[in-house]
């Protein structure tokens, strides 16, 4: 079976600096109630905003140079390193058919500025199909219930099997959701199901059953070339090491890669014209950088829909223009990271790779376990894993419960201790 690129650690972006210090295991979930009043708190200083209909006429100056300032969480910039206020960013979204904003999935600041990024376009008389890239098509008859107002935000956790099919904390994605109820802005799935992707890595779209090919597009446009390069660090970067039929899992990587941006591409288009309105597309920063994803895939079936790109920069050094056309400011949380990537299924946690030199693996964890409890917490899906593991971060390490085979292990796994990233 060819590797699973969700399943990898690290971002594109990440890989384009030739590091993989990213783990799709880490999360931001705040575990007290300090830091969840705070996060709470920001939000509700947030949907305070006035609900007026700003409308943009003129041509947005770039700030002076002498006007630059160091950003601070949160804060939007261009290109040029430039600090801009709500105004200046809602001038640019308001313009634009397709405004796609990356993601680390994880991070919880990431989302807020989401969010942030799609009341501005409301308010400027803009107000966008939401495309997401975290909900599969098969999911869209949940997404019609909450558009029409008959299932509310508390209900689409358990609606969506979110734990199932993302895995990712549903609560750092909130704000996205709750923005999109106080607007009234249309969600939409734009994403493959993830059996359906694995199925075509594995012998392309010829083999789906006509099922599993509803809202497909007929044909998968491929990677670009120049972005292949930066691909290939993230394939070999892979937790559990080149597989044995490198080449095979190499053209599966790159054809998931494919159907994904292109599947994503072409919903977002649909979703742009069955409800005559722009399209605020989220997805990951792998999907958004450099307008190789998703952007590539909607200049050949919308070359007429202008596209404005938003990427989060991580550091106070100026952004690369390559990148994207706007940034927002979210630095960078390191938490600790056990080395193990994980597959969720039927509420089991299954060990698929261990990484060499890893905490997991001096601690003996082997692929194919499987995880069910960790400090004696029961585990059911991957944030509770990772609240077990922050929860135990004062004890320095956390005792994970093995089934492996017949046998139930406890085994104890070293922890770091969580610090921001420089």
């Amino acid at each position: 079976m060819g590797l699973d690129p969700h399943v990898l650690p690290g971002r594109y972006a990440a890989a384009r600096r030739a590091s993989a210090r990213q783990a799709a295991a880490s999360s931001p979930r705040e575990t007290n109630s300090i830091k969840t009043f705070m996060l709470a708190a920001l939000w509700a200083a947030m949907l305070m905003l006035p609900l007026g209909c700003k409308r943009y006429t003129d041509m947005v100056e770039a700030p002076d140079e002498s006007a630059r300032q160091t950003p601070s969480s949160g804060q939007f910039m261009d290109a040029g390193g430039n600090v801009l206020d709500g105004d200046s960013v809602g001038a640019q979204t308001s313009s634009a058919a397709y405004v796609l904003i990356g993601e680390g999935h994880p991070m919880a600041c990431d989302h807020l500025a989401q969010a942030r990024v799609l009341a501005l376009m409301a308010e400027s008389c803009a107000p966008p199909v939401v495309g997401l890239e975290m909900v599969s098509l098969d999911k869209q008859p949940v997404l019609d219930l909450f558009n029409k107002g008959l299932l509310g935000v508390d209900d689409l956790e358990d609606a969506l099997k979110w734990s199932q099919t993302w895995g990712y904390p549903f609560e750092v994605y909130r704000p996205i959701f709750e923005t999109a109820r106080k607007y009234d802005l249309p969600l939409f799935a734009l994403n493959v199901p993830r059996d359906v992707a694995r199925k075509a890595g594995k012998n392309g779209l010829k083999d789906l059953t006509m099922e599993e090919r509803l809202g497909l597009p007929a044909k998968i446009l491929p990677v670009p070339a120049e972005q292949e390069e930066f691909l290939r660090q993230v394939f070999e970067a892979h937790p559990g090491g080149v597989p044995k039929d490198a080449k095979a899992a190499w053209k599966s990587f790159l054809t998931v890669q494919a159907l994904w941006d292109t599947t994503m591409a072409r919903r977002a288009v649909e979703a742009r014209v069955a409800m005559r309105r722009p399209v605020a597309i989220i997805a990951g920063s792998g999907h958004v950088e450099n307008g190789w994803g998703i952007a590539s895939r909607l200049a050949v079936f919308d070359p007429q829909g202008q596209r404005l790109l938003i990427m989060p920069l991580r550091s106070g050094q100026a952004p690369d223009k390559a990148e994207a056309d706007l940034f927002y400011f979210c630095p960078e949380i390191k938490r600790p990271r056990l080395g193990i990537s994980l597959e969720v299924k039927d509420e089991t946690i299954t060990v698929m790779a261990v990484e060499a030199g890893s905490r997991a693996e001096a601690a003996g964890l082997k692929a194919g376990d499987v995880l069910s409890a960790a400090g004696g917490t029961p585990l059911k899906k991957l944030s509770d894993l990772h609240e077990a593991t922050l929860r135990a971060l004062k004890d320095g390490s956390v005792t994970l419960t093995v089934r492996r085979g017949e046998a139930v292990l406890d085994i104890p796994v070293a922890l770091p201790g969580a610090t921001p990233a420089p």
